[in-house]
């Protein structure tokens, strides 16, 4: 993901929580909120009941590789991604399918509305 790629200001995250869509899943809360930007922008936060500084960075490095792996940033949507403590219980093949199938219902809901 590249800079441009990101959602980087509190101000931003703020707006999409508070006024987007939520995509609620085991490991993940999604939100999403159409942007004037043109192309879809990622945020990804992490809690601290996840683990120190360490494991939460380790969390942000495998969810950005899962976004980059399989996205299409066709869409101007903001998303965040917020990590759940439940996520480190899970393997990562597993939190990526959850996540791939939680971003496919994004799509289709913002394809919908």
């Amino acid at each position: 993901m590249t800079k441009e790629r990101t959602v980087k200001k509190r101000s931003d995250f703020d707006r999409v929580i508070n006024k987007g869509t939520r995509i609620p899943t085991a490991s993940y809360r999604i939100f999403f909120l159409p942007n004037e930007v043109g192309h879809t922008r990622f945020g990804i936060g992490v809690g601290k009941k996840n683990g120190n500084a360490v494991v939460r960075n380790r969390l942000k490095r495998q969810v950005r590789a899962m976004v980059a792996k399989r996205n299409d940033y066709s869409l101007p949507l903001d998303v965040i991604i917020l990590i759940r403590p439940s996520y480190s219980s899970e393997k990562f093949d597993e939190n990526e399918a959850e996540l791939l199938n939680a971003l496919l219902e994004l799509r289709i809901n913002h394809i919908e509305n």
